[in-house]
């Protein structure tokens, strides 16, 4: 019985092993190249991302094979497959790795920003921001208001870019993009009090420009989301580093 329970164990071990070995090819060929939405190494990276799901499913490398595959799928533009992918990784994290259940997290909620379930997505933004993983509160803040904006619930948006404005935890370019999106959606007091106001500080040179036609604004498109953020390549059974790079919407 002894002899059966360690060639039991050895048998995991070394399939834990060769799924560690084929995940660490898998971000070799992505790193080779700068455009892996298109280059043949994007094609053999999915294919071995695959092939750890199907025939290691059990193992840690599985996990972070599902959220890979979400960032390939993601950067193809095919979103509900990388949804699913991300979903299965976001399932797979167990409760003691709180970084990385916050970070899949997050990149679940790009994909239903994306894919237009804000319902959704504004549960998990909801979640990323209440985490203790504060560099991460700017992205959350962000999603919310987008998602509110995508509603056309513009107080809602105003609130929580409000919300974020006076958390110290948002940052940065997270808060630059932040006062951006809100000083664009707050309203312009046109009361008398406040226009006289604004032409008694008006400069000779502002004043200078009145009578000229200004173009009428474009309306502003919502930006796409931005691509979800990539985990550091590191070791299954290990939390990645909290200085994964992170691009703001």
């Amino acid at each position: 019985m002894a002899g059966l329970i360690v060639t039991w164990l050895s048998w995991q071990s070394q399939r834990r092993q060769r799924a560690v070995a084929l995940l660490h090819e898998a971000h070799q060929l992505l790193d080779a190249t700068a455009e892996a939405t298109s280059a043949p190494a994007s094609e053999q990276a999915l294919g071995l991302l695959r092939t750890i799901i199907d025939d290691y499913d059990r193992t840690p490398a599985a996990t972070q094979a599902y959220w890979q595959l979400g960032h390939l799928y993601f950067a193809r533009g095919d979103y509900t497959a990388a949804l699913t992918a991300y979903e299965q990784a976001q399932r797979r994290f167990s409760s003691n790795r709180e970084l990385s259940s916050v970070l899949v997290t997050l990149d679940v909620a790009y994909a239903q920003e994306v894919s237009g379930a804000c319902d959704q997505a504004l549960a998990n933004y909801a979640t990323v921001q209440q985490s203790s993983a504060g560099w991460l509160h700017g992205e959350a803040y962000a999603g919310m208001g987008r998602c509110h904006e995508q509603r056309h619930a513009t107080d809602e948006a105003i609130a929580i870019y409000e919300r974020a404005l006076a958390d110290e935890n948002v940052i940065g370019a997270a808060r630059q993009t932040i006062s951006e999106r809100l000083a664009r959606l707050r309203p312009v007091d046109k009361t008398p009090a406040a226009q006289g106001q604004a032409t008694e500080t008006e400069s000779p040179a502002t004043s200078a420009t009145e009578s000229r036609a200004e173009p009428e604004p474009a309306k502003e498109t919502l930006p796409a989301v931005s691509a979800p953020i990539t985990p550091p390549h590191v070791e299954p059974g290990k939390e990645p580093s909290a200085g994964a790079p992170v691009t703001n919407p």
